[in-house]
């Protein structure tokens, strides 16, 4: 039995882990995962929506007429810096977002799937150990 194990180690060594166990921790993931809030989602459609419809506003403004061009011209610049504002902010909002969704991604994949797996390759190697015992 004791010339066995070197050669057990070495098959060990090369198994790698079964695709039923990893789509089963998929599963397990995806079922634990909270559902994103919508509150986030409806705070970036709304700053997008308020950014495009102040450039439909800004851009049908524009096209009343060739009176008070300088003035227009004025109020396009600063609308176009308004609307660059409004952007930047909806795009660090949906950053900052992104950024949480991926935190807490990373934390319930290292704290709830890891886990269960690194015990259950502990259990499978106690049982081939108290197979070749046997």
């Amino acid at each position: 039995m004791q010339e066995d194990l070197p050669a057990l180690a070495r098959e060990l060594r090369k198994e790698t882990c079964p695709p039923r166990v990893i789509d089963e921790a998929w599963r397990r993931i995806a079922a634990e995962t909270p559902q994103p809030g919508r509150l986030r989602y409806a705070i970036a459609a709304t700053l997008i929506a308020v950014a495009l419809l102040g450039g439909l506003f800004v851009r049908w403004r524009l096209a009343g007429g060739n009176a008070g061009r300088k003035l227009q011209l004025a109020e396009q610049a600063h609308s176009q810096m308004q609307a660059a504002r409004q952007a930047e902010t909806a795009l660090g909002i949906i950053g900052t977002v992104l950024l949480d969704a991926g935190a807490h991604s990373e934390s319930v994949i290292y704290y709830r799937a890891v886990p269960p797996l690194r015990n259950g390759l502990e259990t499978a190697k106690n049982k081939i150990a108290r197979h070749t015992e046997l």
